[in-house]
């Protein structure tokens, strides 16, 4: 079940994205489980209940709650790094502003069939991304996890740490053998530190800030390479 949630207080618009989505889901043999809000604050209480989703179209322009504050509500407040967020709006003004929330993508009303489209297939094959496994062995032990769990991994003395939103997990391993087997969205920063880009909140040409608070050193021989790449990749998702 792909769950897919919709906010705009135009119902017209709403209709509409929802009409496009399910004649996808039909065309693609897919089962969509799709929630409408019309306000802002109706939808972040339903997300403070628990409630989850996989995929969110939100209106930048709400009345009261706006789409922004919504964003900040979601990635800061319930620290969901998961949901991907696609942005709606009448005008595109806004896209800078959307940094650190890290949208998929922003959309500019009227939303068409082919828009609809290309974001789904694009959050679909996020979401295979996402649910892709590491494996590792404590004491002959083997375990998984999922990699969209993983904030960062670092090195020292022989040993990896694996550092998830509650917990660190270590064992004995080699950080550039990991770096070769992680989905692109993990990155070298530093020869002791490997990230996930979705959990960069904040990044300087020396540092990287990461979800949890952790200020991660970037080493000379990697500060150009990773502030193209983190650019590049905010960009690719809000564009």
């Amino acid at each position: 079940m792909y769950r897919i949630g919709i906010c705009d207080d135009e119902k017209g618009t709403c209709g509409e994205l929802e009409r496009m989505l399910q004649e996808y889901g039909r065309k693609k043999g897919m089962e969509l489980e799709i929630d409408v809000w019309y306000s802002g604050e109706s939808l972040c209480s339903f997300l403070r209940t628990g409630g989850g989703l996989d995929l969110l179209f939100l209106d930048i322009e709400l009345v009261s709650t706006d789409g922004i504050q919504v964003g900040h509500f979601i990635r800061e407040e319930l620290e969901d790094m998961e949901t991907m967020i696609v942005y709606i709006s009448s005008q595109s003004s806004y896209a800078m502003n959307l940094f650190r929330i890290q949208p998929l993508d922003f959309l500019i009303k009227p939303i068409s069939r082919e828009m609809t489209e290309d974001i789904m297939e694009r959050s679909l094959r996020m979401y295979e991304r996402k649910n892709q496994t590491f494996s590792y062995s404590i004491k002959g032990y083997y375990f998984n996890v999922p990699f969209r769990k993983i904030l960062y991994f670092y090195s020292q003395n022989k040993k990896v740490s694996m550092v998830l939103k509650e917990e660190e997990v270590q064992f004995y391993g080699k950080l550039k053998e990991i770096s070769k087997s992680v989905p692109h969205n993990f990155m070298m920063i530093h020869q002791s530190f490997l990230i996930n880009l979705d959990y960069v909140s904040e990044c300087s040409y020396e540092l990287v800030k990461m979800a949890n608070g952790s200020l991660l050193n970037i080493s000379q021989p990697y500060r150009r390479k990773v502030r193209e790449q983190i650019m590049q990749y905010k960009w690719e998702k809000i564009r």
